[in-house]
């Protein structure tokens, strides 16, 4: 099994992956923190408006996909 989290911020769709949702969702949360950092070392006066990613989801929903390896997807609908 293969799970992907994504979630839709305004600016940008991050993704994470693992073999479960919370591996996929750490995975997710990892990019975010990566990402919130980048910006902190340009924009440092935002840190309170920039949530940590312990607080994302009080802000934006987390999707997660399932998908077995080796299996065929069409719009999330299996077909082998």
């Amino acid at each position: 099994m293969v799970v992907v989290a994504e979630m839709n911020t305004h600016h940008f769709m991050f993704r994470g992956a693992g073999q479960t949702r919370e591996d996929a969702r750490s995975a997710l949360l990892r990019a975010w923190t990566l990402h919130r950092n980048e910006l902190l070392a340009r924009y440092p006066e935002r840190a309170d408006s920039i949530p940590q990613a312990d607080k994302m989801e009080d802000h934006f929903r987390i999707d997660y996909l399932e998908f077995e390896v080796g299996a065929g997807y069409r719009d999330g609908d299996r077909l082998l």
